[in-house]
């Protein structure tokens, strides 16, 4: 199999990496899963390991937030040179409480601010110089996300109109708000 038909995803929590897993294999993609101990649904081992309709494979790999050599290595094993991260993380663990490999131990004292952009970033910059790049999940997502248009059987009438206004520009005001307390 080439390596654009394989995928690795590096699971957090949450359902979007079993989203993610079904997308890619409905896609006809080997699918590797670098499950976060920590983090990861215990359910994503079940779901690789049922049959998918076009007969794609799914193996899990478990492994915990602080081994970052060890991701590199199941990937590059399998060929992985394209992955998604994919469920939350708390990105605090890593500053906290794991006990980092080598190489993750050097990301995080490399790091000038110790935030999740700056580590995510840190991370994918070091799969990428091992030859393994971070794509956007959204493209697997496209079938479940609503298109623009009309659902039901009739558009909203005028006065439904103003109250999705109105309601927009609340959630607006209310975004904002949130974001300027932070």
């Amino acid at each position: 199999m080439s390596n654009d038909k394989k995928l690795g995803i590096i699971a957090g929590n949450g359902h979007f990496p079993l989203l993610l897993l079904d997308a890619a294999r409905a896609r006809g993609e080997e699918v590797v899963v670098a499950a976060i101990k920590e983090e990861t649904f215990p359910e994503i081992d079940q779901r690789a390991a049922t049959p998918s309709r076009n007969g794609t494979k799914a193996t899990v790999h478990w492994m915990s937030l602080g081994d970052l050599s060890k991701l590199i290595d199941t990937f590059k094993a399998a060929g992985i040179t394209r992955a998604v991260m994919a469920g939350q993380v708390k990105h605090k663990q890593i500053f906290s409480s794991i006990r980092p490999d080598w190489k993750m131990a050097k990301l995080l004292l490399s790091l000038g601010t110790r935030n999740t952009n700056s580590l995510l970033g840190a991370v994918a910059k070091v799969l990428a110089d091992e030859g393994i790049t971070l794509i956007d999940s959204t493209s697997y997502l496209e079938p479940l996300l609503a298109r623009a248009g009309v659902f039901t059987h009739r558009g909203p009438s005028e006065e439904e109109l103003a109250n999705i206004a109105y309601g927009r520009k609340v959630a607006r005001t209310l975004r904002t708000s949130t974001s300027a307390r932070r």
